[in-house]
């Protein structure tokens, strides 16, 4: 974020580069890494098998991919300089996707722990590099150059050290390939890769299309990025439980045990933790938008323990970034759903269905895009974005519950439901409380919506599971 303050409008730019390289990331993997960690999580001996071949594949596709990225850079027509930052952007996916396959044999050997130290290194170690970064500030380092070189190394670092740490456990011995195994392989992964394709292009070609399709494009790019930070950082959240309860899901279906009370306990507890920071951010978007990417020229933040609006210089960027915030932030729900419900119907190997899910999704996504980006920019792609999530997840829900039998509990509905109300009907006394009281206030009515809103006794049993696999 404060990257992005410093550069201002070039931060577009780096966000379009970036999400082409997530939608060509499918080429790095071909829905290797979730077919690994479905069939491993259900049969560790697999492991040395699977890895000594993938990991020679992984090796050729990374190639491949780095190549289509230079191919993509010269059809845009984008110049030398921005082809060289798109090397290292896609360098970066290269050591990303590696460090996610790496993690996905962590959790299909219930290696949970590890999962959860290297989902968190690389941030732990870009943090730190940015920090560095903005203590030579005065020397000129902090810019988009410096910025992606510290994401690559610390992409590189973790998946290095992940590396070294997968080969410790699983001793898989040297990598080779098996042209026949590598055949059915890549015949068996392709439905997981055509999922990841479709679904990181309805999530990536927002920021593309901006910045292609306006006279402005950088700087609509750029507005549109700040409130996808913050998306994203929450999506992390929603995303460790996707991790999580893939192999879980995995080995219940394997074994024909129910299903019903861990997808109702992790539903309700994802969904209410994001429904929650969704409602609260967005009622403070203008104080959480001012705060991340306000310039306050050195004056006070805070007076009296209210944000210091006064001072503000860029008050219109700040409030027209607010606006497609309070609409991107609620995305987070319909996303959570996703990885809830996503998450089952991938571990029953029912692929077809997603993809003409995430297909349909694609083809709403674009259409919106095209229609409502050239009439309001970034807000217009915030709300396709959010359509389009909605859309994604109710179709999840409803095929899961007639899939999988599964029954919807009134009682669970409606405590739910209330628990998010308390939050909710909260929202509009707590701007009244000073800054000091507020967060306290507001941490106690998110537990007591979370007591209401959650089945404790279940979360115990999915946490006891997860120890269990240790």
């Amino acid at each position: 974020m404060q990257v992005q303050k410093e550069v201002g409008s070039a931060y577009g730019l780096y966000f379009a580069l970036l999400n082409s390289t997530v939608i060509l990331n499918i080429l790095l993997d071909l829905g290797m890494s979730n077919y690994n960690n479905r069939k491993i999580s259900v049969n560790n001996n697999r492991f040395s098998k699977y890895f000594q071949n993938i990991s020679v594949i992984r090796f050729g596709l990374a190639i491949i991919y780095l190549l289509a990225l230079q191919l993509w850079g010269i059809v845009a027509q984008y110049t030398m300089h921005d082809q060289m930052l798109l090397f290292f952007l896609g360098l970066s996916q290269v050591f990303l996707s590696s460090l996610l396959y790496v993690r996905s044999n962590l959790t299909a050997f219930g290696k949970y722990k590890l999962d959860s130290l290297f989902s968190v290194l690389d941030r732990v170690l870009m943090i730190g590099g940015v920090f560095y970064l903005f203590y030579q500030r005065d020397n000129g380092l902090v810019n988009i150059e410096n910025f992606i070189y510290v994401q690559t190394i610390g992409y590189g670092l973790s998946f290095m050290v992940g590396l070294i740490t997968l080969l410790t456990i699983g001793q898989p011995g040297i990598p080779s390939i098996n042209r026949r195994f590598a055949r059915v392989l890549l015949k068996k992964s392709a439905p997981y890769a055509l999922i990841v394709l479709l679904m990181a292009a309805y999530h990536s070609s927002d920021a593309i299309m901006i910045e292609r399709m306006l006279s402005n494009g950088k700087a609509e790019a750029s507005i549109y990025a700040q409130s996808m930070r913050i998306l994203l950082a929450l999506n992390n959240y929603a995303y460790l439980f996707a991790v999580l309860l893939l192999p879980m899901f995995s080995k219940l279906l394997a074994k024909k045990e129910k299903i019903q009370g861990l997808i109702a306990t992790s539903s309700s507890l994802l969904i209410y933790g994001v429904s929650s920071v969704a409602v609260l951010m967005a009622f403070f978007a203008d104080d959480v938008i001012a705060l991340c990417y306000g310039k306050f020229n050195n004056q006070s933040i805070f007076i009296d323990w209210k944000l210091n609006f006064e001072a503000l210089q860029n008050m219109g960027d700040v409030l027209f970034s607010a606006d497609v915030f309070k609409l991107i932030i609620y995305g987070i729900i319909p996303m959570s759903i996703n990885y809830c419900f996503g998450t089952l119907i991938t571990a029953s190997g029912n692929m077809k269905l997603l993809n003409k899910i995430a297909f349909a999704s694609l083809l709403l996504n674009i259409g919106l895009n095209f229609v409502l980006i050239p009439e309001y920019g970034a807000w217009g792609a915030a709300l396709a974005s959010l359509i389009t999530q909605s859309f994604s997840g109710a179709f999840q829900v409803v095929f899961a519950v007639h899939l999988f039998k599964l029954k919807v509990n009134l009682i669970g509905v409606l405590r739910f439901i209330l628990g998010v109300a308390v939050v909710l009907i909260s929202t509009t006394f707590i701007g009244e409380i000073n800054l000091s009281s507020r967060l306290p206030v507001m941490f106690g009515l998110l537990l007591v919506g979370l007591l209401l809103a959650v089945n404790l006794k279940g979360v115990l049993r999915m946490a006891k599971g997860f120890g269990n696999n240790q």
